[in-house]
């Protein structure tokens, strides 16, 4: 893949097979959930390599982070704003990859799941339980990088998922409340959503505060991230509101 690729918003899903040209680009997400998989061995490749990572483990964390704020983003925010559940579960899902970031998303047979029952058991089937809890694991057994802090990446980028949306804050609250509540692997405990006041603009936002780390402060680049738990919480809230 040339290192130029664009990346899209992180809602975007491209539907059905790829063109053959274009085939040899996408990796199978259910691929991705074997440890020992060459896909998932590029994937890792990609990251270690475009951020500079001082450890395979520390790649892993910074993977799963971006693969959840990414892959499964559109299934969090229709299921938030529409009470649907769309079928992104692994073996339904390939993934585009360059660098530092999922370039692309595409799903073999778009549909969003019947309705039984409550849709938020259905979403954690879907992305959790089918995708990025196994995807994790596949991560933890190749790379031994920490269980908890894989599960971390998941929580973080799942509530990025809504809070990069301009959706009503007071409806994503509460949505992303009812996802983590009771979501397997342990999510809620992870991490907390919080409301700040952009300081450009006077919007309200959401941002999530995390408990654990994905070291990305050792990589080559050497800064933490925005969401960092090495970074006390009253300090992140700052940094988060002088955002435009």
């Amino acid at each position: 893949m040339s290192s130029g690729a664009p990346r899209r918003s992180r809602w975007h899903i491209e539907a059905g097979p790829p063109p053959a040209a274009q085939a040899a680009d996408w990796l199978a997400a259910d691929r991705l959930l074997n440890p020992t998989s060459p896909e998932l061995g590029r994937l890792l490749a990609y990251e270690h390599k475009a951020a500079g990572h001082r450890s395979a483990h520390a790649a892993a964390l910074t993977v799963m982070a971006v693969y959840a704020g990414h892959v499964t983003a559109a299934a969090l925010l229709h299921w938030a704003l529409h009470d649907e559940v769309l079928d992104l579960s692994a073996p339904n899902v390939l993934v585009t990859a360059d660098g530092h970031g999922i370039t692309g998303v595409r799903a073999r047979q778009p549909h969003t799941l019947p309705q039984v029952g409550a849709t938020v058991r259905q979403l954690h089937d879907v992305v959790l339980d089918r995708h990025l809890l196994p995807f994790a694991d596949a991560l933890h057994r190749r790379t031994r990088a920490g269980l908890r802090q894989l599960r971390g990446g998941i929580a973080h980028g799942c509530a990025t998922a809504l809070c990069a949306s301009n959706a009503d804050p007071d409806l994503l609250e509460r949505r992303w409340n009812l996802f983590a509540e009771n979501a397997p692997g342990g999510l809620a405990a992870l991490g907390r959503v919080a409301r700040v006041r952009r300081a450009g603009n006077g919007a309200t936002r959401l941002v999530y505060l995390r408990r654990t780390c994905c070291l990305y402060y050792t990589s080559a680049e050497a800064v933490r991230c925005a969401s960092c738990c090495l970074t006390s919480e009253e300090e992140r809230l700052k940094r988060y509101a002088a955002r435009g």
